[in-house]
């Protein structure tokens, strides 16, 4: 049977958010003075940060990513004590909202007139996008802890046991499932799949990245990031928790201790590798790829070269969200409820703001917008100019 991992390494990962295992000690002298979050210091503001409005959407736990989704002037978010709303994003008014009590630990995937979310129970949903009404309920065959995709054929979700499974858009019935075999131990949490050039990409626990047929779950290409090395079961997991970018024909994904990799689509071939310790997203901004490591160092490699063109440590240990881009920058909010933004180019700061009292936990983007969701569930709607 799978090990999520040891019960005081689980409460660890809770209360650290999945920060690496090498930096916390369990033992030492009480003089060892110990590392404490970057201070912020004063910055040259460029680009100003506008709160349109903020809302409290249902409450926010731990498990999984609860992600809000934009479409034109409309905004979802899928709360996990299962309320469902739909907001007006120019002015935060609510559309509707619904509520099926369901413990939901994976959304919200919208698209198509429809919305997708997954729950702690396996359980699949999709709802009527425009009054939130019940679609279909179908089953996977364990937790679901990141929001499904849809290419508005296929639903596929990813399950916390390493396995992806394919449902009918329309019907929910089960098309296929793609299974792989995942290690004794393994972090808690699972990549966040996604679908570009007609594939489905994701990661898996043991280090992998597939590339995916959605109509079939065949595999066209899985290739191994890191591979499983180290002396222990805890040296040894190189799981895939982020997602992975897709930009000019190359596949870039990182593990959490082990590599960053991108893949040359056309040839199937690694193009280059570099080390790395994530479990965040990845995201591509002006051909570079952005990751933010374990201490919460920024970096930013080439798309093509692999070479390392800018390195910001002026948020080490501040516990940031996984980074979204919106048009030339780079956006990561804080655990002090600050908003953060740099210029992809260089890696400079060029804006901040304090935006709430809790820390921030997930963004999302669309264009000049960004939706930030807070610890305690509330969501900030904000632009930059």
């Amino acid at each position: 049977m799978k090990k999520i991992l040891p019960i005081y390494l689980s409460l660890i990962f809770v209360l650290t958010g999945c920060s690496s295992l090498s930096s916390l000690k369990f033992w030492g002298s009480d003089e060892e003075e110990i590392e404490k979050p970057s201070e912020l210091y004063e910055i040259e503001s460029t680009t100003s940060i506008e709160v349109k409005w903020k809302k409290k959407a249902g409450d926010y736990l731990s498990d999984g990513r609860i992600i809000p989704s934009i479409e034109g002037d409309v905004l979802y978010h899928g709360a996990s004590d299962g309320s469902i709303t739909s907001f007006s994003s120019i002015d935060g008014k609510e559309i509707w909202s619904n509520n099926l009590n369901h413990s939901i630990s994976g959304s919200i995937e919208s698209g198509f007139r429809n919305l997708f979310y997954g729950t702690l129970d396996g359980q699949v949903v999709s709802l009527n996008q425009k009054d939130g009404s019940l679609n279909w309920i179908s089953k996977v065959t364990s937790e679901v802890l990141a929001p499904p995709v849809t290419d508005g054929r296929i639903v596929a979700v990813q399950s916390a046991d390493g396995s992806i499974t394919g449902f009918n858009f329309r019907t929910g019935e089960q098309e296929w499932i793609h299974q792989v075999s995942v290690p004794n131990l393994s972090l808690r949490g699972t990549s966040i799949p996604f679908i570009s050039e007609g594939f489905i990409f994701t990661g898996f626990s043991t280090g992998n990245v597939a590339m995916l047929y959605p109509d079939s779950g065949a595999v066209r290409l899985e290739l191994p990031v890191s591979v499983n090395e180290g002396t222990s079961e805890l040296d040894r997991i190189t799981d895939i928790d982020g997602r992975g970018v897709v930009a000019n024909n190359f596949l870039v994904s990182a593990t959490y201790q082990g590599h960053i990799m991108s893949i040359d689509l056309r040839s199937g071939r690694q193009a280059w590798k570099e080390e790395v310790s994530t479990t965040k997203d990845l995201v591509e901004s002006r051909s570079r790829i952005v990751v933010i490591e374990d201490t919460d160092n920024v970096k930013a490699f080439g798309l093509s070269t692999g070479a390392i063109l800018w390195e910001q440590s002026g948020l080490k240990l501040r516990q940031l969200s996984s980074p979204v881009e919106s048009r030339g920058r780079v956006a990561m909010g804080d655990f002090e409820g600050y908003l953060h933004i740099l210029d992809s180019k260089d890696g400079k700061f060029i804006g901040r703001k304090k935006i709430s009292n809790k820390p921030i936990k997930e963004l999302s983007s669309s264009g000049n917008d960004i939706i930030a969701l807070d610890s305690s569930g509330r969501l900030f709607f904000l632009s930059l100019r």
